[in-house]
């Protein structure tokens, strides 16, 4: 069967040149004129004239597609870091929108409460759940002093209950050994909140008599000489009066956000008059 395709493929072939050579010698004997050659000529050639321009047509888009992939590509990638480029610069400016909000709520705070203030940065958190403070890094060279209040723009962190050279570790108001002396502001019934050690506390030692509801809100009394008069102590969520008992249970939710906590302000002088 080889054989026999290969023989027919000679025989293809000699054909030809046995075709062209006599209209070779027709032209030259003058019996057939040069246009009919040439006609002829362009007959047999133009199949494979016009495979070979498509067959270079395809590749050189090929080329050109291939081509315009890698660019496509690498413009996609340039876009790609440029948008990523762009987002940490967002989030860098949002970042420092954020905390130069919290400065100016701070600035607007040493303005309203008229004390001797710094601000601090917190640096690090208690890692128990039982013994809730934070270290800020101010201490006994920048006039910290042992037992003076912290606090920030929203209300009252806590006390300063250690100091060294250059940081101090402050009492949240919510640990258990926490308690501050004062007020609902409504009704100007005194109380002592005292800390209950997760992340609310408890305002104590309030008469059954006494008019309490769900969302009064709580401030300091300045009577027990630490923190100044009316800073924001947190809000009532909760009310119960038991069927024996002199006091009744009043549950409380801290103004401040102590898992948010960057920036406080210690208050160096001791507390006098504020809001009432």
């Amino acid at each position: 069967m080889f054989d026999l395709r290969r023989r027919r493929g000679t025989l293809v072939i000699v054909s030809l040149v046995l075709c062209t050579v006599v209209l070779i010698s027709l032209q030259i004997s003058g019996r057939y004129k040069g246009d009919a050659l040439h006609n002829l000529g362009l007959r047999l050639l133009s199949p494979g004239q016009r495979a070979f321009h498509w067959t270079v047509d395809s590749v050189r888009t090929v080329f050109q597609n291939y081509v315009f992939l890698v660019h496509l590509k690498e413009e996609n990638y340039r876009l790609q870091e440029e948008v990523r480029r762009l987002k940490r610069e967002n989030d860098d400016l949002k970042e420092s929108a954020q905390a130069l909000e919290r400065l100016r709520r701070l600035l607007l705070l040493k303005e309203r409460v008229p004390i001797t203030m710094i601000s601090a940065e917190v640096v690090a958190y208690s890692p128990s759940a039982s013994f809730r403070t934070i270290v800020i890094n101010k201490g006994e060279r920048d006039g910290v002093k042992k037992g003076v209040p912290v606090v920030t723009w929203e209300g009252v962190v806590g006390r300063v209950m250690r100091i060294s050279p250059s940081s101090s570790v402050v009492l949240l108001v919510i640990d258990r050994n926490s308690s501050v002396d004062c007020l609902v502001q409504r009704t100007r019934t005194r109380g002592i909140v005292e800390g209950e050690g997760g992340d609310r506390c408890y305002l104590r030692y309030v008469p059954r008599t006494e008019d309490i509801q769900v969302g009064d809100h709580i401030i300091t009394s300045g009577l027990e000489g630490i923190f100044p008069k009316g800073l924001s102590m947190g809000e009532v969520v909760r009310v119960e009066k038991k069927e024996y008992g002199l006091f009744q249970e009043v549950e409380v939710t801290p103004s401040a956000h102590f898992s948010r906590l960057e920036e406080v302000m210690v208050i160096l002088s001791p507390a006098g008059g504020g809001e009432g």
